[in-house]
């Protein structure tokens, strides 16, 4: 395999971990900051007419990630670097996919501009927040899902219980929003699919859940989401869940964001155990109890290699 494989400062260890499975060294690549924080990268490698992977989250701080980003690609390209793709685990802005307000910018559209103008050719990326950011690119976006692997790790940890029944666990979908991607969790791991039905106060917006499409009484319950923001409506879920009589709650989430006090809330909750994988690193800080991380580190470097996913 006749490439090089660089990291920026977002996820080192998953890079690492990348790089390990490729049976790669980690490219020489030099960030600092100056005193005012400006960004300097120096490309240390002889790239010239070699493919390029440079692997970043554009995770907190994002604004700062995404610069990183589009600098070690337009150093790669000004050394005459034959193709670089950028692997995005976690595809910061995803959710600011389009104009909610008039007079918002549409910033999923511009970090994608950002990207192709410093001179990326190709992007692999996982579980996107939406579809919607795939035409917004004008060079070839590869997108992984993580259904299979979350759902993977969830049998593995009961089995390692020895408490594993597939026909006791059930999926549960939370949200409108959500309801294709539960879907799609669903039938890749051919577990049955319930509904909850929400209603929305129109003068305070408060979301209050008001009922299920389904039994879950004495159920494994799994909640699949791709991202866990603040935790909120995974904890409100949750408690209704519990009251409708569910044996045990599983919330997989493929990016673990964990903004603000989310990893406490979520300690505290109804949820028994939280499941996400390493697109985002995760500051010792924000680990508990509750939480299993599963590395993409092997889906990632399968995609390089050019093997189905």
């Amino acid at each position: 395999m006749d490439s090089i494989f660089l990291s920026g400062t977002s996820n080192p260890a998953l890079a690492r971990a990348i790089a390990k499975h490729l049976k790669l060294p980690l490219g020489n690549i030099e960030i600092t900051r100056f005193i005012d924080n400006e960004c300097r990268v120096y490309i240390k490698e002889d790239v010239a007419g070699k493919c390029v992977y440079v692997i970043q989250s554009l995770s907190q701080i994002a604004d700062q990630h995404l610069v990183e980003l589009c600098l070690i690609g337009q150093a790669l390209k000004s050394l005459k670097a034959r193709h670089v793709t950028a692997v995005i685990p976690w595809m910061g802005y995803s959710k600011q996919d389009k104009e909610f307000r008039k007079g918002e910018a549409v910033s999923a559209q511009l970090v994608a501009k950002f990207i192709e103008s410093a001179g990326f050719d190709s992007v692999i990326t996982v579980e996107l927040h939406s579809e919607n950011l795939v035409p917004f690119f004008k060079i070839p976006v590869r997108v992984l899902s993580t259904h299979e692997l979350l759902g993977e790790s969830l049998k593995k940890l009961k089995l390692s219980e020895d408490k594993v029944n597939p026909k006791n666990f059930i999926v549960v979908s939370p949200d409108t929003g959500g309801k294709s991607r539960s879907e799609h969790f669903a039938r890749t791991m051919k577990l049955p699919i319930v509904y909850l039905e929400k209603s929305r106060d129109v003068s305070t917006g408060k979301v209050e859940v008001s009922g299920i499409s389904g039994s879950v009484k004495d159920k494994e319950v799994i909640i699949f989401d791709d991202i866990i923001n603040t935790g909120a409506t995974a904890i409100k879920t949750s408690e209704f869940l519990k009251k409708q009589g569910a044996a045990k709650i599983y919330f997989l989430a493929t990016h673990a964001v964990l903004a603000g006090d989310a990893s406490r809330h979520l300690a505290q909750s109804a949820i028994d155990e939280v499941i996400v994988t390493d697109t985002i690193f995760i500051l010792r800080e924000k680990i508990f109890f509750k939480l299993r991380v599963v590395s993409v580190a092997n889906l990632l470097a399968s995609a390089i290699e050019g093997r189905e996913v």
